[in-house]
């Protein structure tokens, strides 16, 4: 990780971890929508002008199967290039997000009305991390214009986030709020993990 951008990176990743907690309170052993996710389905509802099968395509980036793959792939090719942290930071980025998603599911215990766990959004995770941590290996290998990459790469991870999330609520697979937890951990774990990633690269 940029040495400029890891002190605003701890702010971000506390502050996200902070409304992951909030929420995972407030949504905990329900399974009822709160006001938030009764607007908020209310707003998705609006989008049954869109072709079908738009959802499919929504959410695909966050399916586990893409997210590996992508990672796995440009894990590869930063290794053949000898770029390790940004290898290290692709594959630790994502897989760090995916466990902590299956722990917190069963601790937060949030259900839909199908009766699956919902919360935090493994798909929004796994979109999110997977973009976040694509913008880490651009501004790792990148000397010119890093500050633009890192720009645009936040305002993609955004972006994904809400595309896959918008996707999910229209599906009725999950709650806004559960969406909004998985961006949380996402950004959370990434940050984490380029900065175990960093720590132990610089010891050796």
């Amino acid at each position: 990780m940029p040495a400029g951008l890891r002190r605003p990176a701890v702010v971000v990743a506390a502050g996200c971890a902070v409304l992951l907690g909030v929420l995972a309170v407030l949504v905990g052993r329900t399974s009822a929508p709160t006001s938030f996710d009764a607007w908020g389905e209310h707003l998705v509802r609006g989008l049954h002008v869109l072709p079908s099968g738009w959802t499919d395509v929504a959410v695909a980036p966050g399916e586990p199967v893409s997210v590996v793959a992508v990672a796995v792939l440009v894990a590869a090719w930063c290794t053949w290039k000898r770029h390790w942290r940004p290898a290290a930071i692709v594959v630790a980025g994502p897989g760090l997000t995916g466990i902590a998603e299956l722990v917190l599911k069963p601790v937060v215990g949030r259900t839909i009305p199908s009766g699956d766990l919902a919360f935090p959004s493994g798909h929004t995770a796994g979109a999110t991390a997977l973009v976040l941590a694509l913008t880490l290996v651009v501004a790792g290998v990148v000397r010119e214009r890093r500050e633009l990459a890192l720009t645009v790469g936040a305002l993609a991870t955004v972006a994904v986030a809400v595309v896959v999330a918008v996707g999910l609520v229209a599906e009725r697979a999950h709650y806004p709020t559960d969406t909004i937890g998985g961006f949380c951990l996402a950004v959370l774990m990434t940050v984490v993990a380029a900065a175990a990633v960093d720590r132990v690269a610089n010891r050796r």
